[in-house]
């Protein structure tokens, strides 16, 4: 068998061992990686968790925000964002006023006591994540980036073509149905 066919080689769906999904793995390392942050990094700083810190990073990166665009950065329900981001804005570390160009919806962004906190947390992080990325080379942090992009394609391929079925399996309302 040459190289080229084994890296083709498909992944039986039927036979796939629990312990060999994706999904487990990566979870289950984002776990590790993420009780290791919240015990090291930010528990010692500062009492916000870690859902609560990532809605911080999103707002400094990116500047002021809704909860719903938010939501589709991150990919946390937008449920656990609007509860995440109520102990922020009771200690002051986040605003929300009212979007001027849509009224039933909040504009929400860091304040100067919220930045400082998240930088605080954020210069203790740092050295634990390049910590992590100097366990790879170069080329293996490459290669892991372009991994990733590929199984998030897949990931929308995937959802899309799921959500198409779903949709086609639906009866057409605007049919009439003949009794």
């Amino acid at each position: 068998m040459s190289s080229d066919s084994a890296s083709q080689e498909t992944v039986c769906s039927q036979s796939l061992p629990l312990d060999e999904f994706l999904t487990f793995k990566l979870m289950a390392l984002a776990n590790a990686l993420q009780m290791q942050v919240t015990r090291h990094y930010i528990a010692p700083v500062t009492s916000v968790g870690l859902v609560e810190w990532r809605l911080m990073g999103l707002l400094q990166q990116h500047g002021e925000s809704h909860a719903g665009a938010l939501a589709r950065i991150s990919l946390i329900d937008k449920a656990q964002i609007s509860r995440s981001l109520q102990p922020l804005i009771e200690r002051q570390w986040v605003q929300r006023r009212v979007d001027p160009q849509h009224a039933r919806r909040h504009l929400l962004s860091l304040t100067s006591q919220g930045l400082s906190h998240f930088n605080c947390v954020l210069a203790q992080a740092r050295p634990f994540q390049a910590a992590l990325l100097n366990a790879l080379t170069r080329q293996e942090r490459e290669s892991l980036n372009q991994i990733m992009a590929k199984l998030m394609q897949a990931a929308e391929a995937i959802d899309a073509q799921a959500s198409q079925q779903s949709a086609d399996s639906k009866p057409n309302s605007s049919l009439a149905i003949e009794p």
